[in-house]
């Protein structure tokens, strides 16, 4: 038994009109640069976790880490993994204003 398979169907006597207004496109990509956002996330979460703790033993213990992992997070050496993202976001209401505003200056 096959599988149905996709045709693609060109029609190259009808132009497509270029002039046509469209709407602004309003994906993500187009308001931050991905590598760049991947680059700097370390830092982005240095400032957000010395702006809301007090030391990274605080950091670990609230997210449930190693001190060492912890201190590698406050001293910008890496970011933290998307469950603790999602643990900071669903736990601090300001978390995304402060993430906003932080990424606002630096554009």
């Amino acid at each position: 038994m096959s599988r149905p398979r996709l045709t693609l169907i060109v029609n190259n006597d009808m132009p497509c009109s270029q002039d046509v207004p469209r709407a602004g496109q309003k994906s993500w990509s187009n308001m931050f640069d991905p590598y760049a956002l991947k680059a700097n996330a370390p830092d982005l979460w240095s400032a957000y976790f010395r702006a809301r703790f007090n030391s990274p033993r605080e950091v670990a213990l609230f997210c449930d880490v190693s001190f060492q992992t912890a201190l590698n997070w406050w001293g910008a050496v890496t970011a933290p993994a998307s469950h603790i993202t999602l643990l900071v976001i669903l736990t601090d209401p300001d978390a995304a204003a402060f993430f906003g505003e932080t990424l606002g200056r630096a554009a």
